[in-house]
């Protein structure tokens, strides 16, 4: 049984006690559809009716009310059984969250109690031809007619298309650019299918997903009603982005309970493979492989776990859901890759899961938004907090002749704000950082004074060359450096000389 943490609820540690049961009563099963190469339908009717699907749901909408920790906890123990994961997951990204923050009551009402059912299964609908990792360039249009709206267009990568009943997809409704740059142009919706003129197109054979349906879906001329609208007109990236979080989330989580059922087939595996006069478990090689997969295991599902407790607790982790989604996924893959590697040749047939499990990480780096994408997000959402901003420099010791971090005042600290001072202090730091700027904001902590006097100062020296600037979009001056001119004008040469102590001074020249 896999470990319950210490904030968890006694409902959420209940939940693991009977969904870990159910996955290992129907491990079997799940494998039997996996090489049939069948939809388990049979099996997503038994989660159904166990209420798995309404683990994030309110109560008062029939579901669980169970929070993200117990959807992660389902996620994780279905994904063990393969395509039901999958389904799991998606069904949750279908409208889910979406509804709870932008849906009105009525639409909750109506849906939601469907959902915790498993009446329904769902299917998210982002990814177009012309829109995957840019998820705003939507070319499928929603034209207003009266009390309806009439959709024209394809989506494509729809995970459960085709099984799926409940769609939730993103339509264009502006074609007005000064809309657009504010991402005004989008709305979603939700589509049940049997609409007229909403049809499946394709089905994709992936790398992955190999019972799993995946597929390209198509709007003709398809009416529906005002009421499937979700959250305001021209609201659909608000919308779209509310429920991100949790996507990733839940899109890492299902993977967890893969790898930890991986590590089992390794343990009993090298325990009974024997070469070169003994089992192979006792090669330091073989040790290493597991124990590295064990260290992935674990903080893989404890930083899971962690980021749905800060969902639970009202907050939205965008930075570490993105990093939940971006590790997990490519700890599956090193997964697979070491497996097969402790296994040899049998670690490539498909008799053993572990093969699967290369290919389910590769999809698993793809979908839910690129790998490329989150870290994207992690730097840039990163480089915004303060503690990543805070002032940390070398400052020259003259004790040890040499640069240290250092928050002590600077030597040209309150001296007179003039030129000279200025080209000193920049000079000063080509002896500290050669290879580096000064922001304004570095020169004014060396010395003082006023921002704006320092901007006027640098466009002095700039303009006699004593000293190169990069600007900002907005053209104000953001970075500083003194030029060769600059530097010989503020110091002698023997002023930015330096050599070690055991280098001979008859070497120099």
């Amino acid at each position: 049984m896999s470990e319950r943490f210490f904030w968890w609820t006694d409902e959420q540690k209940e939940i693991l006690k009977r969904v870990g049961k159910f996955a290992d009563d129907h491990f079997e099963e799940a494998e039997y559809y996996f090489w049939k190469k069948k939809f388990p339908w049979p099996l997503v009717k038994k989660v159904a009716k166990e209420g798995y699907f309404g683990v994030g749901i309110p109560k008062k909408y029939g579901g669980m009310e169970l929070g993200a920790t117990g959807s992660c906890i389902v996620a994780e123990q279905l994904g063990r059984l393969y395509a039901l994961g999958h389904v799991f997951v998606v069904s949750m990204l279908a409208g889910l969250e979406q509804l709870l923050k932008y849906g009105t009551e009525e639409q909750r009402l109506q849906w939601l109690p469907k959902i915790a059912r498993g009446e329904q299964l769902g299917a998210v609908c982002i990814t177009e031809p012309f829109a995957g990792s840019d998820a705003a360039n939507v070319f499928t249009t929603a034209t207003k007619d009266g009390d309806e709206w009439i959709i024209n267009g394809k989506k494509r990568y729809i995970t459960g298309a085709g099984v799926s009943d409940r769609y939730f997809f993103y339509a264009k409704t502006s074609d007005d650019p000064s809309i657009r740059k504010e991402y005004g142009h989008i709305t979603s919706f939700l589509i049940e299918k049997g609409t007229p003129g909403f049809s499946l197109e394709r089905i994709n054979p992936l790398i992955g997903f190999d019972n799993v349906p995946n597929g390209y879906i198509d709007f003709e001329d398809v009416r529906i009603p005002d009421e499937n609208r979700v959250g305001p007109v021209g609201k659909g990236w608000d919308v779209m982005m509310s429920g991100l979080n949790f996507e990733r989330l839940i899109a890492g989580a299902v993977y967890v309970g893969t790898i930890h059922d991986i590590l089992k087939i390794l343990f009993n595996y090298t325990k009974r493979r024997v070469q070169f006069g003994r089992t192979t478990n006792r090669f330091p090689g073989i040790q290493n492989g597991i124990a590295e997969l064990i260290a992935k295991y674990r903080m893989g599902r404890l930083f899971s776990y962690n980021c749905a407790k800060q969902l639970d607790d009202g907050k939205e982790p965008m930075v570490d859901a993105s990093i939940a989604k971006m590790i997990i996924t490519e700890y599956i893959r090193e997964t697979g890759e070491k497996a097969i590697q402790i296994m040899g040749g049998d670690g490539l047939t498909r008799f053993y899961p572990v093969e699967r499990v290369l290919r389910e990480g590769k999809t698993g780096e793809i979908v839910a938004g690129t790998n490329e994408v989150q870290k994207m997000i992690i730097y840039r959402f990163s480089a915004m907090l303060p503690a990543y901003n805070e002032s940390i420099r070398l400052k020259w010791n003259d004790e040890l002749n040499v640069p240290l971090i250092s928050n002590k005042d600077s030597q040209f600290k309150g001296m007179d704000l003039n030129e000279e001072n200025i080209l000193k202090v920049i000079a000063h730091d080509y002896k500290v950082n050669p290879g580096l700027y000064m922001t304004p904001d570095d020169v004014r902590e060396d010395i003082g004074g006023s921002r704006s006097t320092i901007r006027k100062i640098f466009e002095s020296l700039e303009e006699k060359k004593l000293i190169v600037t990069h600007r900002d979009r907005q053209g104000k001056i953001a970075l500083v450096k003194g030029t060769y001119d600059g530097l010989k004008k503020a110091f002698s040469k023997e002023y930015y000389q330096w050599f070690p102590d055991w280098y001979d001074d008859v070497d120099k020249f």
